[in-house]
């Protein structure tokens, strides 16, 4: 069950799953201090198996539109696939509903674009590097309002 967790709770898996095989070693992120930040996770056995993390910021590729982002997605690697990172997108895209959100967007690794296109993302723009990893990106988009 997907639940509010702090930074600290979820920080092992982060390193874990997001720095594994890059330069970077660092998983903070400055929107962890935003005041409207929250993290999501599930817990298993005592343990943190999955996180996503969500605040309101502007989406480059959709300036001027009230937009959340998802940062810091991550699925302890024996469990990818097990539909935990789509429990914690349901839950991440309630919020940005309920907080009025027009879309939710995301620094997507190319390797998971997959993922998130199977949860209604497509993606847009340029494909980049990622700096603390090193690895290509690119902005995916999921739209949750076309009346505003």
């Amino acid at each position: 069950m997907v639940q509010q967790l702090t930074i600290d709770d979820i920080m092992s898996l982060r390193v874990r799953v997001l720095r594994q095989g890059t330069p970077a070693t660092d998983a903070h992120y400055p929107e962890d201090g935003y005041p409207d930040v929250v993290h999501f996770g599930i817990v298993h056995s005592g343990e943190v198996i999955a996180t996503s993390t969500w605040f309101t910021k502007e989406c480059p590729e959709a300036p001027g539109v009230l937009a959340m982002q998802l940062k810091g997605m991550a699925v302890d690697t024996s469990l990818q696939s097990g539909g935990y990172g789509a429990q914690l997108i349901q839950v991440g895209v309630a919020l940005a509903a309920e907080r009025n959100a027009d879309i939710v967007w995301a620094r997507a690794r190319d390797s998971a674009l997959g993922f998130y296109e199977k949860c209604g993302f497509h993606t847009v723009g340029d494909g980049f590097i990622d700096e603390p990893t090193n690895m290509p990106h690119h902005i995916v988009v999921r739209q949750l309002s076309t009346t505003r």
